[in-house]
């Protein structure tokens, strides 16, 4: 390998100043600054720096003289003023305000989260007035209030009843809020809106939310932590907050509730959120026509005196979102670049503004033959490392070698991370006590319709979640590694130059008994394909990548060489018109007072069509139709069943509003095109490689030293006086197939077998073994080589004979004798497979043996000492090893 390493010296400069956690960071906003808060990814940007919500619900009361459900004018300011003391940034109300509201929030610096009541508690489809009062009464709302700046943004329903949405259907009720969302958008196009959900509607998800709001009262906060995971997985790219939590401080009393409100509100920062509301600022609330007395949820009494929480609120806001200063590894932040120079210059701009206290980043230019260096001369705290060309894996390993910290970091030259992406990341792993970590990539907004309508198209690099913590796989785009648990499996394979390394690593990790966790926070933008050219030869790229994962991790594959995933797979990457419903869980009569969603990774029958196997077996009833006509009209039928199946997921496709009347078109080629490309480059890496590779054959080794107990079985012996048996044979067959390139999977925790063995086109080969303790330390150890089928044979087959078999009833012997030549080429190939086959794993298997110092015994010498068993004599095995039992 030949490594050259420049500008050595910046490897101790820090990359940034100390970043002191005990502050907060958000932007100190001027009252009476007019600037919007914008979505930017997972979080809110105001002025261009992150902006978290830290909020209180206010009200409502009861309504005055012109109907407004406020205070006294005067009890409002003081109001406000007083939470701006407290560090509050935003206030929830539940009814439209009058512009003054927002004028006086604006002067003190904070920004108002407005709901629009209408008869949401009533069957509204069956009136269509209500239905158009709720238009007007959204419509209203936005032309008064959406283009005011202290507007943060206007929730078009609080809470739909869960016996509503069950009754009518949640696509139904989600169409009519994002009808309602769409009212908001033409009345002030930037103007933020949403709908507060709870837990038990979680399964009505509206499409068109610029972030999510759901309203979460959970006093533990575990569960509350797992829950915020699980609603993160649920809402995807955009910002999550809570719209309502809190404690009564009569039930629980004043002190608890300052307990509950300050571990709620570092919870929700922990896990990711985007901020939250307390409910709430005091205990004066008027609904259902009078005032609630039963209960205190206010952080201040009714005449406005602090209570505890209002104490704990402003100090865990102070430090708002990470807490209190602890201990933070060191952290190396690896960039490999392949010609990535017209990428590059952002994405190192942003890694060195990264907020984490000790951290480096080292650039590893693979051979680059563009600006790559010239760029990297322009960061020099960026520690620039060239290699010739050798591929993504071994540049990361590179990176891994040259690092310094505890935990190595990876994304990629076409990422820009956020600049707490690390923090998230490294604080998930300590909590989560993981070896390796993740978080979501997302396409950075304005970087081109094409791209956009690939980000909706599928293939994209996707998490694959176990549970709502636990990953099975996270992108190589960002991801982190514990430093000696990376170097404790060996690194990333180099036979994967371009893709798939971070499969294989994840993998490795989880058959390794290590943890990889997710954090939703820790986000990255990911610049996607912008030409559709550079889209399918990406798609082509992961092709060939799965067909080698394919030949390494076999059990982790189906039949059809597509990856059987554990977990449930998220992200772009989920885009995927085969995926099946969801199923929900609503509890006995709809009560159930969290009504969760559970997806499956299972195939549904609308995925079939735009695989790349449908199009083949519609290709033979073509081909079919030379001996019976009918046949093309299958053919046809078959081909407008894919293009159904595309026209439905371009018409899902998750594309932003205002997009060029282009886009969906090319949203629906591309999910016609994806299947076909990946997998036709998935099969022609398998069919290239499905040649055995060379064993050598060893002199001492012959033909009676393998018995033949049928054209599909070989059998193999040996012996041992050294206690040795089958374990030290499957180690050193493994150890010998990873020399000889022979690819053997040994992860048999599922199967019979101990060990398969992809062999080639025609056959796979299974070996079971077996010791027998003949007493201590004499053992005598068997080895069984099966053949069986490989799913190409049986296709291949089959497709002959029906062919032959169509056409001699047809009368068609022209192709009745092409049918019958394909079979007898078929069988011939078959028949030279087997003995290939059986005779390369019995040589391997040969050489294993002798490795592990074991004796290998002669068939004669097996049939003597059978025969002599039968007979209750004892016979000596070669070199005085005696391997038959004692007679009893």
């Amino acid at each position: 390998m030949s490594v050259q390493v420049v500008l050595s010296e910046r490897r101790s400069r820090p990359v940034s100043a100390p970043y002191h956690r005990s502050k907060s960071i958000d932007p100190v906003v001027q009252p009476g600054s007019t600037a919007r808060v914008q979505v930017h990814g997972k979080f809110f940007r105001l002025e261009g720096r992150k902006w978290y919500v830290r909020g209180l619900t206010y009200g409502p009361f009861a309504p005055d003289d012109n109907g407004d459900f406020l205070p006294p004018r005067r009890v409002l300011l003081g109001d406000f003023a007083r939470m701006r003391d407290m560090g509050a940034n935003a206030v929830r109300l539940y009814h439209v305000p009058p512009p003054w509201l927002l004028d006086e929030a604006l002067k003190a610096g904070l920004r108002v989260l407005i709901d629009v009541p209408w008869q949401k508690h009533r069957c509204f489809f069956e009136d269509w007035y209500a239905r158009e009062d709720a238009r007007q009464r959204v419509r209203r709302a936005a032309r008064l209030l959406g283009s005011h700046p202290a507007t943060l943004g206007i929730s078009v329903c609080n809470e739909v009843p869960k016996d509503i949405v069950r009754y009518y259907g949640a696509q139904r009720v989600a169409a009519f809020l994002d009808e309602l969302i769409e009212i908001v958008k033409e009345e002030s196009p930037q103007c933020l809106a949403t709908y507060a959900n709870y837990p038990s509607t979680e399964f009505l998800c509206p499409r068109r939310l610029d972030f999510a709001c759901f309203n979460v009262y959970l006093h533990d906060a575990q569960r509350l932590g797992a829950y915020l995971d699980r609603l993160q997985h649920l809402v995807g790219p955009v910002p999550l907050i809570l719209g309502e939590f809190g404690a009564d401080a009569i039930r629980n009393g004043e002190q608890r509730q300052a307990e509950l409100v300050a571990q709620h509100v570092h919870t929700v920062f922990r896990h990711g959120l985007a901020g939250s509301f307390v409910f709430s600022y005091t205990d004066e609330w008027f609904t259902g026509g009078a005032y609630i007395e039963d209960w205190a949820f206010g952080i201040t009494t009714r005449q406005r005196e602090e209570r505890p929480a209002a104490a704990a609120l402003r100090r865990v806001w102070q430090h708002t979102p990470f807490g209190e200063d602890t201990a933070l590894p060191r952290v190396s932040v690896v960039v490999c670049s392949y010609n990535g120079g017209s990428t590059l210059r952002e994405c190192l701009d942003s890694l060195v503004r990264l907020r984490y206290p000790d951290y480096e980043v080292i650039l590893v230019d693979d051979g680059s033959t563009d600006d790559t260096r010239q760029i990297a001369r322009q960061f020099p705290q960026v520690r620039y490392i060239h290699q010739t060309n050798q591929g993504l894996s071994v540049a990361r390993n590179v990176g891994a070698a040259a690092a310094t910290g505890q935990i190595v970091a990876y994304t990629d030259s076409d990422c820009i991370a956020d600049e707490d992406w690390l923090m998230y990341l490294v604080q998930t792993m300590l909590d989560e006590q993981a070896d390796a970590a993740g978080g979501p990539n997302i396409p950075p907004p304005g970087d081109g319709w094409t791209a956009q309508c690939v980000a909706a198209s599928p293939g994209g690099p996707s998490h694959v979640m176990l549970d709502d913590r636990r990953a099975e796989h996270v992108p190589g785009c960002n991801m982190a590694f514990r430093r000696d648990r990376l170097a404790a499996v060996g690194g990333f394979d180099p036979r994967f130059r371009v893709a798939g390394d971070d499969v294989d690593i994840c993998w490795r990790f989880l058959d390794a008994g290590m943890k990889i966790c997710y954090s939703p926070a820790a986000l990255v933008w990911h610049k996607r394909r912008r030409t559709v050219r550079a889209y399918l030869r990406q798609q082509a790229g992961y092709g060939r990548a799965e067909a080698l994962l394919h030949e390494k991790h076999p059990h982790r594959f189906n039949s059809l060489g597509c990856a059987r995933w554990h977990g449930i797979i998220y992200g772009e990457g989920a885009v995927y018109s085969a995926a099946c419903a969801p199923r929900v869980h609503y509890g006995r009569f709809g009560q159930g007072l969290f009504q969760m969603i559970y997806r499956s990774n299972e195939m549904g029958l609308r995925a079939v069509p735009v695989l790349l196997e449908w199009h083949a077996a519609a290709l033979y009833a073509l081909a079919m139709a030379l001996i019976w006509p009918p046949a093309a009209i299958i053919c046809a039928a078959m081909w407008a069943c894919s293009i159904a199946v595309a026209v439905q997921s371009s018409r899902a496709a998750p594309l932003p509003a205002g997009a060029p009347w282009w886009c969906r078109p090319l949203v629906f080629a591309l999910h016609l095109a994806q299947p076909v490309v990946r997998s036709w480059h998935r099969y022609r890496r398998r069919l290239a490689c499905k040649t055995l590779p060379h064993v050598p054959a060893d002199n001492r080794m012959s033909e009676s030293h393998i018995r033949k107990a049928g054209m599909r079985r070989w059998d193999m012996y040996w012996s041992s006086t050294e206690a040795r048996g089958r374990e030290e044979l499957l180690a050193s067959l493994q150890q010998e197939a990873a020399r000889t390139g022979f690819e053997i999977d040994f992860s048999s925790e599922w199967a019979t077998h101990d060990a398969l063995a992809s062999g080639d086109l025609w056959h796979r080969i299974r070996v079971h073994t077996a010791t027998e303790e003949l007493g201590w330390p004499r053992r005598f150890t068997r080895a069984r080589c099966e053949l069986a089928f490989t799913t190409f044979t049986g296709l291949a087959v089959a497709a002959a004979g029906i062919w032959t078999t169509a056409a001699l009833a047809a009368g068609r012997m022209p192709l009745a004798a092409a049918g019958i030549a394909a079979l007898v080429g078929i069988v011939w190939r078959v028949l030279v497979s087997q003995k290939r086959c059986l005779r390369a794993v019995t040589r391997l298997l040969w050489r294993s043996g002798h490795h592990a110092r074991l004796d290998n015994i002669s068939i004669d010498e097996v049939r003597a000492a059978e025969t002599s068993r039968r007979a209750g004599v004892l016979l000596p095995a070669p070199g005085a090893t005696q391997y038959a039992r004692q007679p009893t």
